[in-house]
C-alpha cells in the first residue's frame, strides 16, 4: 500500500513537472513571427481574458439583458470586421472559439514592399482533439467554396503542410472587369503585378502548435524559427519591439499580461493598404506620404500590454512610444517637457467629461511648422509658410501681424483641453475649449485683436467685461485678402497659392474644406488664450450663470488623481481625467439615434474618416444599428472614471492608464 501511494504521488509529481517544462517550451509568438510584422495582438490566454472580463463592470454591462440586441450586433460587427481575414485563411471566429488552449496571435506581416500577409498562431495545448475537428471543418468549408486542397513536404518538415488554393471572391472579379472596361486605352490598363497569382491558405498542426497564413515564404520561416532556426529575424529580436516591450514590464513586474501588442505605425498603415483590394483603396495621395515626408518615420514601434480586472482597477493599460532621436522636418515639433504642476485651474468647472492638461513647446513646434505646411497647403512647394507669414505681417490687406513675435513667444507651455457636451444630445452637442497659459496677456490680446478686426468671419463681442471673437457665418472676404479665419485648418492662407493643375480644382478643394471649429470663440482671460468650440461653453468657464464647484474638489477627479499618484515614474509631461459616464454619453446617444456618422464630433469625423466612402458628399453608413439599445440611465451606472498619465523619455515616451470601477465611488 505504502508503495503505491509512493509510485501514485511521484506520477502526480512527473506530470506535474512535464506539464510545466511542456509549457516552458511552447515559444512565445513573438518568437515565431518574423520581424517584418507590422501589427501584433497576442491573448496570452483566452480563458483567463474571459474571467477576468466578466469580472468587470463593463463585462457586466454587456451580460446585462438590457443589451443583448447590441451585443448581438456587435458581435455581427467582428464577424463582418473579420471577413477580410475570413476571406485570406477561410477562418472564421466560431473556428477558433474552442481551440485555444493557452496563447492565440495574429499577425500583420509586410514580407516585401507592397505585399501583405496574415499569420495566426494558436498554443492548443489540451486541445488538440477540437483542432483536428476544426481543421476537418475548414477543409469541408473550403472545399465547398471552390477551393483546391493539396499537400505540401518541406525540407526538414515532417509533417505535410496542407495548402488551399482559394478562388478569388467575386467583388474582386467584379472590380477588376469594371477597372479595364473603363480604360480604353490599352497601354493605360491597370495592371496588378499579383493577379495571375492563386490566393493560397496554409495550415499545419504541429505539436501543440496552430499554425496559419496565407503566405508561404512567411510560413516557412515561422517553422524554421520553431525548429530553433533564424532566431535573429523574428518579432522577437526586432529591436523595437525589444525596447517597447522591456519599458512595459519594467512597469509591470513578473507574470504574463493578459493582451500584448505591437505596432509599427507606418509600417502597418501601408502594409494595410497593401492588404485592401485595389478597388477600396482611397484615391490621391496619402496621408502615409505626407508623415514619411515630415519624418514621422522616427516613430519605429509602439506597444504595451493590457489588463482587466487586474490592480483594483477595471482596466490597466501600458503603453512605449519608441521614437529615438534626432528628428528631422515636422518630427521636431514633438517637444513635450517633463513638469510638476498639474493641478486643474481653479476655473475649471466640476461638471465637465474630460480634463486633460500637458506641457508642449510651443515655440519650437512654430519655429518647425513650416515643412508640414508646405506639403500639405502649399502642394509640397518649398517657402509657401514662409511666404505666408510675411503676407501676414507685411500685406497692407492684411491683419499686419507677426505671428512669432507678436502672438507665438508670449504663449507659455501649459495647454489644457476640457470637454463636455450640451442637452438634449444632437450631432452638434460636443463642446470643446482649449486653454494656453500667455506670458503677456496684453501683447497676446493685440495680436489676436490685429487677426480678427478685420475678417468678415469674425464678429467682435463684449460679454462680462470681456472681449470675445466668435466665428459667424457670414460671406468670404473679399478677393486678394489672405484668409485668416481661426475655424479652419490651416486659417491662413499664402498670399500667393500654389498654381492648380486642373481648371477646377481650387474650386473643388474649397467646396470640401470644413472649419474643424465652425462656431469657435476666443478671448484672452485669467493669463489664458482660451479657443472653445461654442460660445456658450466658453461662458460656461469665464462667466458661468452661477458659483460652480471646482473640477480639484471633484469626488471622481480625486479618485482618480490618487491612483495617478501611485504611477511610476512620477515625472510626466501629461494627465489625462475622464469622467467616462460623461464622456461617452454624447456618442451613445448618437448611435442609439443612428446619427453617429452626421456628427460634428471629433470622434465621428474620425470614423468618417477612417470608414467612409471616400467620396464628396457620400455619409457613411452608421454600421452599428442603434434603435434597440436601452436608455443610457441604464448604461451611465456601468462606468466608472479614468486617468492616465504620458511621460517623456529619452527615446519616446510612456503612457500608462487606468479606469477604476464605478464602485470605487
Amino acid at each position: 500500500m505504502l508503495q503505491l501511494r509512493i509510485t501514485t504521488v511521484l506520477t502526480i509529481v512527473f506530470a506535474a513537472i512535464s506539464e510545466a517544462l511542456f509549457a516552458q517550451s511552447t515559444p512565445l509568438s513573438e518568437s515565431l513571427l518574423p520581424n517584418t510584422t507590422q501589427g501584433f495582438f497576442a491573448i496570452s490566454n483566452m480563458d483567463t481574458l474571459s474571467e477576468h472580463w466578466h469580472k468587470t463592470q463593463l463585462g457586466h454591462l454587456l451580460a446585462d439583458p438590457a443589451m443583448e440586441p447590441f451585443s448581438k450586433d456587435l458581435r455581427r460587427q467582428f464577424e463582418e470586421r473579420w471577413s477580410t481575414i475570413h476571406d485570406r485563411l477561410g477562418l472564421t471566429l466560431e473556428d477558433l472559439k474552442e481551440v485555444p488552449g493557452r496563447e492565440v496571435s495574429i499577425g500583420l506581416i509586410a514580407p516585401a514592399p507592397g505585399k501583405a500577409a496574415l499569420a495566426i498562431i494558436v498554443d492548443v495545448t489540451g486541445k488538440l482533439d477540437k483542432a483536428q475537428e476544426m481543421l476537418d471543418q475548414v477543409t469541408k468549408r473550403q472545399l465547398e467554396r471552390g477551393a483546391k486542397r493539396r499537400e505540401l513536404q518541406l525540407e526538414g518538415q515532417p509533417k505535410p503542410i496542407i495548402c488551399f488554393d482559394l478562388p478569388e471572391p467575386e467583388e474582386e472579379k467584379e472590380a477588376a472587369k469594371s477597372r479595364l472596361s473603363g480604360s480604353t486605352d490599352a497601354e493605360e490598363k491597370p495592371t496588378d503585378p499579383t493577379a495571375d497569382l492563386t490566393r493560397q491558405a496554409f495550415y499545419l498542426l504541429t505539436g501543440n502548435l496552430l499554425l496559419v497564413s496565407d503566405n508561404l515564404e512567411v510560413f516557412s520561416g515561422i517553422l524554421a524559427r520553431l525548429n530553433g532556426e533564424q532566431s535573429d529575424t523574428s518579432l522577437a529580436a526586432h529591436k523595437p519591439f525589444q525596447i517597447v516591450m522591456e519599458r512595459c514590464r519594467k512597469d509591470y513586474g513578473a507574470g504574463p499580461a493578459q493582451m500584448r501588442w505591437f505596432v509599427h505605425p507606418l509600417g502597418y498603415a501601408e502594409t494595410a493598404r497593401a492588404a485592401t483590394p485595389e478597388h477600396r483603396r482611397r484615391k490621391g495621395k496619402s496621408i502615409l506620404e505626407v508623415m514619411r515626408n515630415q519624418g514621422l518615420d522616427a516613430v519605429q514601434g509602439m506597444g504595451g500590454l493590457v489588463d482587466f480586472a487586474s490592480e483594483n482597477c477595471e482596466l490597466v493599460h501600458r503603453t512605449a512610444i519608441y521614437a529615438p532621436p534626432p528628428y528631422e522636418k515636422s518630427m521636431k515639433m514633438a517637444v513635450l517637457p517633463n513638469e510638476e504642476d498639474f493641478t486643474p485651474q481653479p476655473w475649471v468647472p466640476r461638471d465637465i467629461a474630460t480634463y486633460t492638461t500637458l506641457y508642449f513647446d510651443i515655440l519650437n513646434a512654430f519655429d518647425n511648422f513650416g515643412s508640414l505646411f508646405d506639403e500639405l497647403f502649399g502642394m509640397g512647394e518649398e517657402g509657401v509658410w514662409e511666404e505666408t507669414k510675411l503676407s501676414l505681417k507685411e500685406d497692407p490687406n492684411g491683419p499686419q501681424v507677426d505671428l512669432r513675435e507678436e502672438l507665438i513667444q508670449h504663449l507659455g507651455r501649459r495647454v489644457t483641453m476640457l470637454t463636455d457636451y450640451q442637452l438634449p444630445i444632437t450631432t452638434s452637442s460636443e463642446r470643446l475649449l482649449f486653454a494656453i497659459e500667455v506670458s503677456d496677456a496684453r501683447s497676446v490680446a493685440v495680436a489676436v485683436e490685429k487677426l480678427f478686426r478685420n475678417d468678415p468671419t469674425v464678429r467682435r463681442r463684449e460679454i462680462a467685461g470681456q472681449v470675445i471673437w466668435e466665428m459667424v457665418v457670414e460671406e468670404g472676404p473679399p478677393p486678394g485678402v489672405p484668409e485668416i479665419t481661426f475655424g479652419d485648418v490651416p486659417a491662413i492662407s499664402p498670399a500667393h497659392p500654389p498654381k492648380r493643375n486642373k481648371p477646377h480644382e481650387e474650386e473643388e478643394e474649397e467646396e470640401e474644406r470644413k472649419p474643424l471649429l465652425p462656431h469657435a470663440a476666443v478671448t484672452i482671460w485669467s493669463n489664458h488664450l482660451l479657443i472653445a468650440s461654442h460660445i456658450d461653453f466658453l461662458l460656461k468657464v469665464i462667466a458661468p450663470a452661477k458659483n460652480n464647484d471646482a473640477l480639484k474638489d471633484d469626488v471622481d477627479f480625486r479618485l482618480v488623481e490618487e491612483e495617478i499618484e501611485k504611477v511610476a515614474p512620477q515625472e510626466k509631461c501629461l494627465r489625462f481625467f475622464s469622467r467616462t459616464d460623461e464622456e461617452y454619453r454624447p456618442t451613445y446617444e448618437l448611435i442609439r439615434q443612428n446619427k453617429m456618422p452626421e456628427s460634428e464630433t471629433m470622434l465621428a469625423r474620425l470614423l468618417n474618416v477612417l470608414f467612409g466612402e471616400g467620396k464628396k458628399g457620400v455619409v457613411r453608413t452608421q454600421r452599428i444599428d442603434g434603435s434597440q439599445l436601452p436608455e443610457y440611465q441604464i448604461v451611465r451606472r456601468y462606468l466608472g472614471p479614468a486617468g492616465m498619465q504620458v511621460t517623456s523619455e529619452p527615446e519616446g515616451w510612456f503612457l500608462k492608464g487606468f479606469t477604476l470601477s464605478k464602485e470605487a465611488e
